[in-house]
């Protein structure tokens, strides 16, 4: 039998791994959500690529943006969390043929109090070049109806967490809102300003 080519084994790992179910709780309350735990996706990967003779190695990491975040308490005072958006090209080599290869690229923000954002960052881009490269599912359908954290009345930080996050992510929209608000970082947006543009993303089903 003849040597498969790379698309062919890319192929084979995706009919190996078909689905990973969503085994782990992100946060507290009713802002947690359930997501896929990178070490359930990496030994899946791994165990499949070395049957069917590939690799996957982060090649290029880049830092596109840092921004630090101040949310107020309800009882007073302020956290700081630091975020990053790191993007990251994942090479997929085939062993049998080094010459073929093809690059992936994915992003991912990683937000931490302290100094492992971009770690964080940098882990969730990687997670989700194997998931989008080998075409993995990971358990419901996110059309399929609204979560209960959709519906859930989000507090005062986690409404500011969720639209800091969603304008980070866009800078032509953060741009607007900031412009439209006549504000120049995104901290220094007031209480009810964040009520409206989140209402906003709520509007149209963002949150």
């Amino acid at each position: 039998m003849s040597e498969l080519n790379l698309y062919q084994k890319i192929q084979a790992v995706s009919n190996d791994i078909k689905n990973i179910e969503k085994n782990m709780t992100v946060g507290k309350g009713s802002y947690s959500y359930k997501a896929v735990q990178d070490i359930d996706v990496t030994l899946e990967v791994k165990d499949a690529e070395t049957k069917h003779g590939l690799v996957s190695i982060p090649i290029k990491q880049e830092l596109v943006r840092s921004d630090i975040v101040k949310v107020m308490k309800d009882g007073g005072g302020e956290s700081i969390s630091y975020v990053d958006i790191v993007k990251m090209t994942l090479r997929i080599i085939n062993l049998g043929k080094p010459e073929e290869f093809i690059d992936v690229e994915s992003f991912g923000r990683g937000l931490d109090p302290g100094d492992k954002g971009f770690g964080k960052a940098a882990t969730y881009a990687r997670k989700y070049a194997l998931l989008n490269a080998y075409k993995i599912a990971t358990g419901e359908d996110p059309d399929d109806g609204k979560s209960k954290e959709q519906t859930a009345v989000k507090t005062p930080d986690e409404k500011r967490i969720a639209v800091t996050n969603f304008l980070m992510s866009n800078s032509n929209t953060c741009s607007a809102m900031l412009q439209r608000f006549n504000k120049g970082t995104v901290d220094e947006l007031s209480a009810n300003e964040i009520d409206d543009i989140f209402k906003g993303m709520k509007t149209r089903g963002m949150v």
